[in-house]
């Protein structure tokens, strides 16, 4: 049943469900680096037991980043702040785990490497998770992959600004947008500022 021990490695279930979320979406990534940019700015949404997405595409080569924020009485927050993570990846990808974010950050990666090979095309996703006390009980990493895979069902919104596609997020959160600019790599780190400059 487990085969030879230099053949199988049991791992804890949520160890291998996050390898199958990382080493599926890395072999999309294969070939959605090669596919052209999207041409216009996209907002999705989704929401579920007090975990909200808002989900920013833009035209750029691939790079991903999570940033989640959890409103103080969330489930893993207990003090009197709004609590911070994140993650990012570049073009190339990431040399080391996800060590904030863990395992939410490939759960959601999988579903937008999906949409993203299924367009055929590649962006620069931003996810904006949103965490509040309604969440009040743990539900795997699982929900979050499925939460991700039904904003990616809808039309997404289109925009001609990021400044746009902000505001319209803003509308459907209760943590204040800075909380994720100010937070932001992607927007503003490395050279990708300069970039993105063109779409404000």
């Amino acid at each position: 049943l487990l085969g030879l021990k230099t053949q199988r490695k049991l791992v804890p279930t949520r160890w291998s469900i996050t390898a199958v979320d990382d080493t599926i979406s890395k072999n999309l990534l294969k070939k959605i680096r090669y596919y052209p940019e999207i041409s216009e700015i996209l907002l999705f949404n989704s929401e579920y037991n007090g975990n909200h997405y808002e989900i920013l595409l833009l035209p750029e080569k691939f790079s991903f980043e999570v940033i989640e924020a959890e409103a103080s009485g969330s489930l893993w927050n207990q003090t009197n702040h709004i609590s911070i993570m994140q993650d990012y990846e570049f073009f190339h990808g990431r040399k080391t785990y996800a060590s904030e974010v863990t395992g939410g950050y490939y759960a959601v990666r999988f579903p937008l490497c999906e949409y993203l090979e299924k367009i055929k095309k590649q962006a620069t996703a931003i996810f904006m998770r949103q965490v509040t006390e309604e969440y009040y009980a743990p539900l795997g990493v699982g929900i979050l992959r499925e939460i991700t895979r039904q904003a990616f069902q809808n039309p997404p919104e289109k925009f001609n600004t990021i400044e746009e596609a902000l505001q319209q997020a803003q509308t459907r959160l209760k943590i204040p947008i800075s909380t994720y600019t100010d937070k932001s790599v992607l927007l503003k780190e490395t050279g990708k500022q300069k970039r993105l400059n063109q779409w404000f």
